[in-house]
Protein backbone atom coordinates (compact mmCIF):
# COMPACT_ATOMS: atom_id res chain seq x y z
CA UNK A 1 0.00 0.00 0.00
CA UNK A 2 1.59 3.44 -0.86
CA UNK A 3 1.21 6.15 1.83
CA UNK A 4 -0.95 8.56 0.20
CA UNK A 5 -3.89 5.18 0.02
CA UNK A 6 -3.14 4.77 3.37
CA UNK A 7 -3.63 8.53 4.23
CA UNK A 8 -7.06 8.60 2.68
CA UNK A 9 -8.50 5.66 5.57
CA UNK A 10 -7.18 8.24 8.57
CA UNK A 11 -6.75 11.30 9.16
CA UNK A 12 -3.25 12.10 10.77
CA UNK A 13 -2.46 14.47 14.31
CA UNK A 14 0.56 14.50 16.02
CA UNK A 15 1.28 16.19 19.45
CA UNK A 16 3.82 17.85 20.44
CA UNK A 17 5.07 15.41 22.83
CA UNK A 18 4.85 12.83 20.16
CA UNK A 19 6.93 14.69 17.98
CA UNK A 20 8.98 15.16 20.31
CA UNK A 21 9.16 11.17 20.28
CA UNK A 22 9.70 11.03 16.91
CA UNK A 23 12.66 13.41 16.99
CA UNK A 24 14.32 11.31 20.18
CA UNK A 25 13.55 7.98 18.64
CA UNK A 26 15.31 9.34 15.25
CA UNK A 27 17.75 10.73 17.43
CA UNK A 28 18.66 7.10 18.28
CA UNK A 29 18.70 5.66 15.17
CA UNK A 30 20.89 8.08 13.96
CA UNK A 31 23.66 7.59 17.32
CA UNK A 32 23.34 3.68 15.99
CA UNK A 33 24.10 4.78 12.19
CA UNK A 34 27.31 6.54 13.52
CA UNK A 35 28.69 4.56 16.24
CA UNK A 36 28.47 1.51 13.98
CA UNK A 37 30.18 3.72 10.79
CA UNK A 38 32.71 4.91 12.49
CA UNK A 39 33.70 2.53 15.62
CA UNK A 40 36.24 0.91 12.74
CA UNK A 41 38.35 3.93 13.31
CA UNK A 42 39.34 3.25 17.14
CA UNK A 43 39.63 -0.82 16.12
CA UNK A 44 41.88 0.02 13.04
CA UNK A 45 45.33 -0.33 15.14
CA UNK A 46 44.27 -3.86 16.21
CA UNK A 47 42.69 -4.89 13.12
CA UNK A 48 45.88 -4.03 11.00
CA UNK A 49 48.25 -6.01 13.58
CA UNK A 50 45.40 -9.04 13.58
CA UNK A 51 44.74 -9.19 9.70
CA UNK A 52 47.88 -7.60 8.52
CA UNK A 53 46.42 -5.01 6.56
CA UNK A 54 48.35 -1.62 4.95
CA UNK A 55 47.65 1.46 5.27
CA UNK A 56 45.84 1.33 1.71
CA UNK A 57 43.45 -1.29 2.84
CA UNK A 58 42.63 0.09 6.05
CA UNK A 59 41.98 3.08 3.77
CA UNK A 60 39.46 0.96 1.44
CA UNK A 61 38.08 -0.86 4.50
CA UNK A 62 36.99 2.61 6.22
CA UNK A 63 36.35 4.18 2.80
CA UNK A 64 35.36 2.94 -0.17
CA UNK A 65 34.14 -0.58 1.06
CA UNK A 66 31.40 1.30 2.94
CA UNK A 67 31.05 4.43 1.37
CA UNK A 68 30.54 3.58 -2.08
CA UNK A 69 27.92 1.29 -2.08
CA UNK A 70 26.13 3.38 1.12
CA UNK A 71 26.22 6.21 -1.05
CA UNK A 72 24.94 4.78 -4.69
CA UNK A 73 22.14 2.98 -3.19
CA UNK A 74 20.80 6.02 -1.21
CA UNK A 75 19.11 7.94 -3.90
CA UNK A 76 17.07 4.13 -4.76
CA UNK A 77 16.27 3.83 -1.42
CA UNK A 78 15.48 7.71 -0.84
CA UNK A 79 12.93 7.30 -3.90
CA UNK A 80 11.65 4.57 -2.38
CA UNK A 81 11.00 6.92 0.90
CA UNK A 82 9.03 9.39 -1.01
CA UNK A 83 6.74 6.88 -2.00
CA UNK A 84 6.01 4.47 0.48
CA UNK A 85 6.76 3.86 4.25
CA UNK A 86 9.15 5.58 5.62
CA UNK A 87 8.88 3.82 9.11
CA UNK A 88 9.26 0.12 7.29
CA UNK A 89 12.24 1.90 5.67
CA UNK A 90 14.60 3.12 8.17
CA UNK A 91 13.70 -0.03 10.71
CA UNK A 92 14.43 -2.84 7.57
CA UNK A 93 17.89 -0.89 7.14
CA UNK A 94 18.93 -0.54 11.19
CA UNK A 95 17.85 -4.12 11.56
CA UNK A 96 20.52 -4.99 8.32
CA UNK A 97 23.60 -2.37 9.34
CA UNK A 98 23.39 -4.45 13.66
CA UNK A 99 23.64 -6.98 11.66
CA UNK A 100 26.06 -6.90 9.36
CA UNK A 101 28.09 -4.82 12.47
CA UNK A 102 28.26 -8.02 14.25
CA UNK A 103 29.50 -10.11 11.22
CA UNK A 104 32.04 -7.73 10.41
CA UNK A 105 33.71 -8.94 14.30
CA UNK A 106 33.72 -12.69 12.58
CA UNK A 107 35.71 -11.54 9.75
CA UNK A 108 39.04 -13.59 9.07
CA UNK A 109 40.50 -11.82 6.25
CA UNK A 110 40.73 -8.50 4.46
CA UNK A 111 38.14 -9.82 1.50
CA UNK A 112 35.52 -10.99 4.42
CA UNK A 113 35.53 -7.96 5.95
CA UNK A 114 35.07 -5.18 3.10
CA UNK A 115 32.32 -7.51 2.11
CA UNK A 116 30.83 -6.92 5.22
CA UNK A 117 31.47 -3.24 5.55
CA UNK A 118 29.64 -3.22 2.19
CA UNK A 119 26.39 -5.05 3.57
CA UNK A 120 26.88 -2.18 6.57
CA UNK A 121 26.76 0.58 3.76
CA UNK A 122 24.19 -0.87 1.79
CA UNK A 123 21.87 -0.35 5.27
CA UNK A 124 22.86 2.55 6.61
CA UNK A 125 21.59 4.06 3.10
CA UNK A 126 18.10 3.50 4.47
CA UNK A 127 18.92 5.73 7.28
CA UNK A 128 18.93 9.30 6.43
CA UNK A 129 17.36 10.28 3.85
CA UNK A 130 13.78 8.69 4.92
CA UNK A 131 15.10 10.60 8.39
CA UNK A 132 15.49 14.05 6.71
CA UNK A 133 12.14 13.54 5.03
CA UNK A 134 10.23 12.73 8.63
CA UNK A 135 11.74 15.72 10.22
CA UNK A 136 10.35 17.76 7.34
CA UNK A 137 7.10 16.76 7.66
CA UNK A 138 6.70 16.79 11.16
CA UNK A 139 8.63 19.75 11.69
CA UNK A 140 7.42 23.58 10.33
CA UNK A 141 9.97 25.31 8.23
CA UNK A 142 11.18 28.13 11.29
CA UNK A 143 11.58 24.67 13.47
CA UNK A 144 13.29 22.50 11.13
CA UNK A 145 16.90 23.80 11.45
CA UNK A 146 16.73 22.76 15.15
CA UNK A 147 15.09 19.85 14.45
CA UNK A 148 17.77 19.24 12.16
CA UNK A 149 20.51 20.00 14.59
CA UNK A 150 19.14 17.95 17.69
CA UNK A 151 18.90 14.99 14.34
CA UNK A 152 22.16 15.69 13.72
CA UNK A 153 23.21 15.02 17.06
CA UNK A 154 23.48 11.43 16.73
CA UNK A 155 26.59 11.91 14.22
CA UNK A 156 28.04 13.32 17.31
CA UNK A 157 26.87 10.80 20.43
CA UNK A 158 27.61 8.19 17.65
CA UNK A 159 31.15 9.23 17.11
CA UNK A 160 31.27 9.50 21.24
CA UNK A 161 30.12 6.22 21.59
CA UNK A 162 32.96 4.73 19.22
CA UNK A 163 35.96 6.47 20.29
CA UNK A 164 35.38 6.26 24.42
CA UNK A 165 33.02 2.42 24.53
CA UNK A 166 35.16 1.12 21.72
CA UNK A 167 38.40 2.07 23.11
CA UNK A 168 37.42 0.37 26.37
CA UNK A 169 36.11 -2.61 25.43
CA UNK A 170 38.53 -3.07 22.57
CA UNK A 171 41.42 -2.35 25.48
CA UNK A 172 39.95 -4.74 27.63
CA UNK A 173 38.04 -7.65 25.05
CA UNK A 174 39.67 -7.25 21.59
CA UNK A 175 38.32 -5.42 18.48
CA UNK A 176 35.99 -8.48 17.34
CA UNK A 177 33.90 -8.23 20.67
CA UNK A 178 33.53 -4.48 20.19
CA UNK A 179 31.83 -4.85 16.91
CA UNK A 180 29.10 -7.58 17.79
CA UNK A 181 28.54 -5.44 21.24
CA UNK A 182 28.23 -2.02 19.00
CA UNK A 183 26.13 -4.43 16.20
CA UNK A 184 23.40 -6.13 18.42
CA UNK A 185 21.32 -3.16 20.13
CA UNK A 186 19.91 -2.19 17.00
CA UNK A 187 17.78 -5.24 16.38
CA UNK A 188 15.65 -4.29 19.25
CA UNK A 189 15.74 -0.69 18.30
CA UNK A 190 14.37 -1.67 14.83
CA UNK A 191 11.68 -3.68 16.36
CA UNK A 192 10.84 -0.46 18.32
CA UNK A 193 10.95 1.96 15.08
CA UNK A 194 8.60 -0.22 13.30
CA UNK A 195 5.82 -1.05 15.90
CA UNK A 196 5.93 3.05 17.25
CA UNK A 197 6.99 5.28 14.74
CA UNK A 198 4.24 6.79 12.00
CA UNK A 199 4.60 8.33 8.84
CA UNK A 200 2.66 11.98 8.19
CA UNK A 201 1.82 13.10 5.45
CA UNK A 202 3.97 14.78 3.16
CA UNK A 203 3.92 18.31 3.31
CA UNK A 204 1.84 17.77 6.34
CA UNK A 205 4.47 20.61 8.75
CA UNK A 206 3.42 23.14 6.19
CA UNK A 207 -0.13 22.70 6.11
CA UNK A 208 0.17 21.11 2.34
CA UNK A 209 -1.86 18.98 0.00
CA UNK A 210 0.69 17.49 -1.99
CA UNK A 211 0.20 15.77 -5.30
CA UNK A 212 -0.51 11.79 -5.14
CA UNK A 213 2.43 10.94 -6.86
CA UNK A 214 5.78 11.75 -6.69
CA UNK A 215 8.21 13.67 -9.85
CA UNK A 216 9.54 10.82 -12.02
CA UNK A 217 13.75 10.51 -10.51
CA UNK A 218 15.17 12.26 -13.06
CA UNK A 219 13.47 14.99 -13.83
CA UNK A 220 13.52 15.74 -10.09
CA UNK A 221 17.53 15.28 -10.47
CA UNK A 222 17.54 17.50 -13.02
CA UNK A 223 15.65 20.38 -11.01
CA UNK A 224 17.62 20.08 -8.44
CA UNK A 225 21.03 20.33 -10.12
CA UNK A 226 20.09 22.83 -12.21
CA UNK A 227 20.09 25.41 -8.59
CA UNK A 228 23.24 26.95 -7.94
CA UNK A 229 22.61 26.62 -4.20
CA UNK A 230 21.78 22.94 -3.92
CA UNK A 231 25.10 22.19 -6.31
CA UNK A 232 27.85 24.76 -4.19
CA UNK A 233 25.92 23.78 -0.55
CA UNK A 234 26.36 20.24 -1.53
CA UNK A 235 29.76 20.70 -2.70
CA UNK A 236 30.86 23.17 0.37
CA UNK A 237 29.44 20.08 2.27
CA UNK A 238 31.81 17.31 -0.12
CA UNK A 239 35.07 19.82 1.02
CA UNK A 240 34.40 19.89 4.95
CA UNK A 241 33.14 15.80 4.80
CA UNK A 242 37.03 15.20 3.28
CA UNK A 243 38.40 16.39 6.37
CA UNK A 244 35.56 14.97 8.55
CA UNK A 245 35.71 11.41 7.44
CA UNK A 246 39.30 11.66 6.87
CA UNK A 247 39.79 12.22 10.68
CA UNK A 248 37.69 10.07 12.00
CA UNK A 249 39.25 7.19 9.76
CA UNK A 250 42.78 8.45 10.61
CA UNK A 251 42.96 10.44 14.20
CA UNK A 252 43.17 7.34 16.16
CA UNK A 253 46.05 5.65 14.48
CA UNK A 254 48.21 9.12 13.77
CA UNK A 255 47.89 9.76 17.79
CA UNK A 256 49.21 5.81 18.37
CA UNK A 257 51.60 6.06 15.65
CA UNK A 258 52.77 9.70 15.79
CA UNK A 259 52.67 10.02 19.91
CA UNK A 260 52.91 6.82 21.50
CA UNK A 261 49.52 6.44 22.75
CA UNK A 262 47.52 3.52 23.91
CA UNK A 263 44.19 2.92 22.15
CA UNK A 264 42.11 3.16 24.99
CA UNK A 265 43.98 6.53 26.13
CA UNK A 266 43.28 7.39 22.04
CA UNK A 267 39.61 6.71 22.34
CA UNK A 268 38.47 8.55 25.93
CA UNK A 269 40.58 11.81 25.15
CA UNK A 270 38.89 11.91 21.47
CA UNK A 271 35.45 10.96 22.79
CA UNK A 272 36.11 14.41 24.98
CA UNK A 273 38.20 16.60 22.44
CA UNK A 274 36.14 15.20 19.43
CA UNK A 275 33.24 13.82 19.64
CA UNK A 276 31.70 16.51 22.83
CA UNK A 277 32.77 19.40 21.11
CA UNK A 278 31.44 18.10 17.73
CA UNK A 279 28.00 17.78 19.64
CA UNK A 280 28.30 21.15 21.09
CA UNK A 281 29.21 22.33 17.58
CA UNK A 282 25.90 20.73 16.03
CA UNK A 283 23.16 22.73 18.13
CA UNK A 284 25.73 25.97 18.13
CA UNK A 285 25.15 25.84 14.64
CA UNK A 286 21.43 25.18 14.94
CA UNK A 287 21.19 27.82 17.38
CA UNK A 288 23.26 30.59 15.42
CA UNK A 289 21.38 29.79 12.08
CA UNK A 290 17.59 29.97 13.63
CA UNK A 291 18.64 33.47 14.78
CA UNK A 292 20.68 34.56 11.74
CA UNK A 293 17.93 33.26 9.38
CA UNK A 294 15.70 36.08 11.02
CA UNK A 295 18.32 39.19 9.16
CA UNK A 296 17.36 36.81 5.90
CA UNK A 297 18.50 33.83 3.98
CA UNK A 298 21.98 34.67 3.48
CA UNK A 299 23.12 35.03 6.87
CA UNK A 300 23.39 31.39 8.05
CA UNK A 301 25.12 30.29 4.58
CA UNK A 302 27.87 32.92 5.91
CA UNK A 303 27.67 31.47 9.01
CA UNK A 304 28.95 28.14 7.14
CA UNK A 305 32.18 29.69 5.16
CA UNK A 306 33.11 31.63 8.42
CA UNK A 307 33.47 28.34 10.25
CA UNK A 308 35.66 26.71 8.40
CA UNK A 309 37.70 29.39 7.85
CA UNK A 310 38.03 29.30 11.09
CA UNK A 311 38.93 25.60 11.26
CA UNK A 312 41.88 25.25 8.96
CA UNK A 313 44.70 27.04 10.95
CA UNK A 314 43.78 24.88 14.04
CA UNK A 315 43.74 21.52 12.01
CA UNK A 316 47.55 22.29 11.59
CA UNK A 317 48.21 22.85 15.01
CA UNK A 318 46.44 19.36 15.72
CA UNK A 319 48.99 17.93 13.36
CA UNK A 320 52.00 19.68 13.96
CA UNK A 321 52.56 20.26 17.47
CA UNK A 322 54.83 17.63 19.29
CA UNK A 323 53.07 17.28 22.78
CA UNK A 324 50.78 14.73 22.53
CA UNK A 325 48.02 16.18 24.93
CA UNK A 326 48.34 19.64 23.01
CA UNK A 327 47.35 18.01 19.85
CA UNK A 328 44.21 16.47 21.70
CA UNK A 329 43.27 19.64 23.23
CA UNK A 330 44.07 21.81 19.89
CA UNK A 331 41.17 19.64 18.26
CA UNK A 332 38.14 20.84 20.34
CA UNK A 333 38.33 23.90 18.67
CA UNK A 334 37.72 22.37 14.56
CA UNK A 335 35.44 19.79 16.21
CA UNK A 336 32.50 22.17 17.33
CA UNK A 337 33.07 25.19 14.78
CA UNK A 338 33.61 23.03 11.74
CA UNK A 339 30.44 21.07 12.00
CA UNK A 340 27.77 23.96 12.83
CA UNK A 341 27.48 23.91 9.02
CA UNK A 342 25.56 20.63 9.03
CA UNK A 343 22.25 22.03 10.27
CA UNK A 344 22.25 24.74 7.24
CA UNK A 345 23.38 22.28 4.73
CA UNK A 346 20.45 20.22 5.07
CA UNK A 347 17.84 22.35 6.45
CA UNK A 348 19.08 24.59 2.87
CA UNK A 349 18.74 21.45 1.05
CA UNK A 350 15.49 20.43 2.13
CA UNK A 351 14.36 24.72 1.70
CA UNK A 352 15.39 24.28 -2.22
CA UNK A 353 13.21 20.71 -2.89
CA UNK A 354 10.02 20.08 -3.66
CA UNK A 355 8.19 18.89 -0.73
CA UNK A 356 7.42 15.48 -2.73
CA UNK A 357 11.20 15.11 -3.25
CA UNK A 358 12.49 15.96 0.13
CA UNK A 359 13.92 12.46 0.61
CA UNK A 360 15.34 12.13 -3.07
CA UNK A 361 17.05 15.53 -2.30
CA UNK A 362 18.58 14.53 0.86
CA UNK A 363 19.91 11.28 -0.82
CA UNK A 364 21.15 12.89 -3.87
CA UNK A 365 23.10 15.34 -1.60
CA UNK A 366 24.56 11.87 0.53
CA UNK A 367 25.23 10.75 -3.13
CA UNK A 368 27.64 13.45 -4.11
CA UNK A 369 29.26 14.39 -0.43
CA UNK A 370 30.02 10.54 0.05
CA UNK A 371 31.26 9.91 -3.61
CA UNK A 372 34.04 12.76 -3.18
CA UNK A 373 34.15 12.64 1.17
CA UNK A 374 33.50 9.22 2.01
CA UNK A 375 35.78 7.53 -0.70
CA UNK A 376 38.61 10.39 -1.55
CA UNK A 377 39.22 11.73 2.41
CA UNK A 378 40.04 8.14 3.61
CA UNK A 379 41.65 6.71 0.85
CA UNK A 380 43.76 9.70 -0.32
CA UNK A 381 45.18 10.03 3.19
CA UNK A 382 45.97 6.22 3.12
CA UNK A 383 47.50 6.30 -0.30
CA UNK A 384 49.92 9.24 0.54
CA UNK A 385 50.67 8.38 3.81
CA UNK A 386 52.07 4.90 2.27
CA UNK A 387 53.89 6.62 -0.70
CA UNK A 388 55.42 9.43 1.69
CA UNK A 389 57.00 6.82 4.37
CA UNK A 390 59.59 6.15 2.20
CA UNK A 391 60.96 9.50 2.91
CA UNK A 392 58.89 10.81 6.49
CA UNK A 393 58.71 7.40 8.00
CA UNK A 394 55.73 8.16 11.06
CA UNK A 395 55.25 11.67 10.17
CA UNK A 396 53.86 10.85 6.49
CA UNK A 397 50.36 9.94 8.43
CA UNK A 398 50.27 13.36 10.18
CA UNK A 399 51.74 15.07 6.81
CA UNK A 400 49.08 13.87 4.61
CA UNK A 401 45.98 14.55 7.36
CA UNK A 402 47.43 17.92 7.32
CA UNK A 403 47.14 18.87 3.56
CA UNK A 404 43.25 17.35 2.97
CA UNK A 405 42.25 19.11 6.05
CA UNK A 406 43.84 22.87 6.15
CA UNK A 407 43.22 22.63 2.15
CA UNK A 408 39.50 21.53 1.96
CA UNK A 409 38.05 23.35 4.79
CA UNK A 410 39.75 26.98 2.98
CA UNK A 411 37.35 25.42 -0.33
CA UNK A 412 34.51 24.49 1.63
CA UNK A 413 34.49 27.64 3.01
CA UNK A 414 34.55 29.32 -0.76
CA UNK A 415 31.86 27.42 -2.04
CA UNK A 416 29.48 28.11 1.00
CA UNK A 417 30.08 32.02 0.22
CA UNK A 418 29.70 31.32 -3.56
CA UNK A 419 25.88 29.42 -2.43
CA UNK A 420 24.76 32.64 -0.41
CA UNK A 421 24.81 34.78 -3.81
CA UNK A 422 22.27 32.30 -5.56
CA UNK A 423 19.93 31.36 -2.16
CA UNK A 424 17.22 33.84 -2.44
CA UNK A 425 16.44 32.83 -5.84
CA UNK A 426 16.25 29.16 -5.22
CA UNK A 427 13.96 28.85 -2.26
CA UNK A 428 10.51 26.66 -3.02
CA UNK A 429 7.89 29.05 -1.46
CA UNK A 430 5.31 27.45 -0.18
CA UNK A 431 2.75 26.45 -2.83
CA UNK A 432 4.98 25.53 -5.41
CA UNK A 433 4.78 21.96 -4.69
CA UNK A 434 1.05 21.88 -3.64
CA UNK A 435 -1.25 20.08 -6.01
CA UNK A 436 -3.87 23.27 -7.58
CA UNK A 437 -7.06 22.70 -6.27
CA UNK A 438 -8.64 23.65 -9.31
CA UNK A 439 -6.68 20.80 -11.63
Amino acid sequence: MTDSASRATRPFAATVLYRRYVLGLLLVVMTLNYADRYVIGILMPQIKSDLGLSDTQIGFITGAAFTLFYALLGVPIARLADRRSRRRIIAAALALWSLMTCLCGLARSFVQLAIFRVLVGIGEAGCTPPSHSLISDYFSPKERAMAMAVLGLGSSLGVFLAFLVGGWITDAYGWRVTLVTFGAPGVLIALVVHFTLRDPPRGHSEGLEVAEKAPRMYPAFRSLLTKRTFNYMVLGGSMYGMVSTALLAWLPSFYTRTHGLEIATVGTWLAFTKALPHAAGTLLGGLLASRLAKYGEKPPIYLCAGVQVLAAPFYALVLLVPDPTAALLWLIVPACVGVMQGPVLFATIQGVADVRTRAVASALMILIINLIAGIIGPQSVGVASDFLAGTLGADSLGVSLLIVSVTCSLGSAALFYLASRSIEHDLVLPGSAVKSAEV
